[in-house]
């Protein structure tokens, strides 16, 4: 992954969300998801479990009126065996205003189907600070 990839990733994995859409952002992952986060980790196995995420995420993007999700890269590590660690700074604003204080992820991506895509982020804030609503862990009922 060069520098410029990185960047282009970056913007597609946040416009999908202000665009409402899930095509992109199911093109950009890789099935299982892991996320680690300060609740705790959580594993999305299926495309309807992605889906759901995704749509909580659309309703705390719309309580927070936010019109631009910025994501900038900090740092890209070659783990030299066809993955990548991809460390990026999330900004969530509306009308140019923070809506929250930009914070730090990481995520293990690789190059598969012809796109770049992610398997894992790590302390992803996700909808879940937002919306209350915290992704199902494996064996839970929805």
């Amino acid at each position: 992954m060069t520098q410029a990839e990185f960047a282009q990733f970056l913007t597609d994995i946040s416009e999908c969300f202000i665009n409402e859409d899930f095509a992109a952002w199911e093109r950009r992952v890789l099935l299982p998801l892991s996320l680690v986060t300060q609740a705790g980790p959580v594993t999305i196995y299926d495309r309807e479990a992605l889906k759901d995420n995704f749509d909580l995420y659309l309703n705390a993007c719309r309580v927070m009126a936010l019109d631009t999700v910025h994501r900038k890269p900090v740092s890209l590590e070659d783990c030299r065996d066809g993955t990548f660690i991809a460390t990026y700074t999330t900004e969530l604003l509306s009308r140019g205003a923070r809506r929250t204080a930009p914070y730090t992820s990481s995520a293990l991506v690789r190059f598969e189907d012809g796109s770049w895509r992610l398997s894992s982020i790590m302390n992803a804030r996700g909808h879940h600070d937002w919306t209350g609503h915290h992704p199902h862990k494996p064996g839970e009922t929805k």
